[in-house]
């Protein structure tokens, strides 16, 4: 079966209805202003296609396609939009439809759209053919915004108190790198503009107490991300101190708790990292495992039995005047 007509693929990302049911108030009041922001998007651009735009750690995102690439100089454009759409307090209404109307709706452009469109909103429609048979479907409505989705949502617009949207990134539809690129937009929501500052302000605090960048300042280490790799220090004279007083602090202090040191070899067998519980926890941070030759004695043996050969060969041919191939 060719790729094209392959049928789609359900999105490892998508949460369960279990899931959407224990997200918190903050997540909730995030979530909703992901519609919040597609729908000013919309306003902005309304041939905009939107596929995911769920609740992350600290904010959300929603991935769009549009052929105008939306940089952070739009945010204030889009912000303001989305300002106009919780300033109107529009009420966040849930309708439960069939799966043949949620098809029929994804088909005319209708899903994530505010009116019907010339063409299918191709994301929804993907994603309304891998919704499980026995699980309902729903939209959210908020002014002529219509989404599928299971929710769920604040009550209204207004109840989003504070917003702000930070970056914008490339991602691949359901993570598939062969899949369409998107753009994702991602931002924050806070109940209200006080938490929303005092966020900021700790973003800003953590990037001043930076360790990499206080360690450069004053001369402890530097990172060579095309030498060596990020989050690797080469410790200068001055760090190098340092982590020797601390490797002698340790080692004092669990001499004086009455433990002892062993050491191991920087590299091991699988089987020594299972062992010790390392390996299911930091597979990801560990060095990739690599493929031993075990096979490196025998093949030196012909090799060196080969340069005999060749060698034979030459110096046969050497006394009888004719050309040596040079192969065995």
């Amino acid at each position: 079966m060719d790729e094209e007509n392959q049928p789609p693929q359900p999105n490892p990302e998508r949460k369960s209805l279990d899931d959407r049911a224990k997200m918190t108030d903050l997540e909730r009041l995030r979530h909703s202003c992901a519609h919040v922001l597609a729908t000013a998007i919309l306003k902005i651009w309304p041939e905009a296609q939107f596929a995911a735009g769920p609740p992350v750690e600290n904010g959300f995102y929603y991935d769009v396609e549009l052929s105008h690439r939306i940089s952070p100089e739009d945010f204030p454009k889009i912000e303001a939009e989305m300002k106009a759409i919780t300033k109107a307090n529009q009420p966040f209404e849930k309708v439960v439809v069939t799966r043949e109307q949620a098809l029929k709706d994804a088909q005319n452009g209708r899903l994530a759209a505010v009116a019907d469109r010339q063409v299918p909103s191709k994301f929804k429609l993907d994603i309304v053919q891998n919704i499980p048979e026995n699980e309902p479907i729903s939209y959210f409505k908020n002014g002529d915004f219509i989404d599928l989705c299971a929710g769920p949502h604040v009550m209204r617009t207004g109840n989003i108190g504070a917003f702000k949207l930070t970056s914008v990134a490339a991602a691949y539809y359901k993570g598939d790198e062969k899949g369409p690129q998107l753009q994702r937009i991602y931002g924050t929501a806070f109940k209200n503009k006080t938490a929303l500052d005092e966020y900021f302000k700790m973003l800003e605090e953590a990037k001043r107490r930076d360790h990499r960048k206080i360690g450069a300042e004053m001369g402890l280490f530097a990172i060579d991300t095309e030498f060596v790799g990020p989050g690797m220090p080469l410790w200068l004279p001055k760090g190098t101190v340092l982590v020797e007083e601390l490797e002698k602090l340790a080692k004092e202090t669990e001499f004086a708790a009455g433990y002892v040191r062993v050491r191991t070899p920087h590299l091991a067998k699988e089987k020594m990292y299972k062992t010790s519980g390392h390996l299911p926890y930091y597979a990801e941070s560990m060095f990739p495992k690599m493929e031993m030759d075990e096979h490196r004695a025998d093949r030196k043996d012909i090799e060196q039995r080969i340069a005999e050969l060749e060698k034979q060969l030459s110096d046969h041919a050497k006394k009888d005047g004719s050309p040596a191939s040079g192969n065995p």
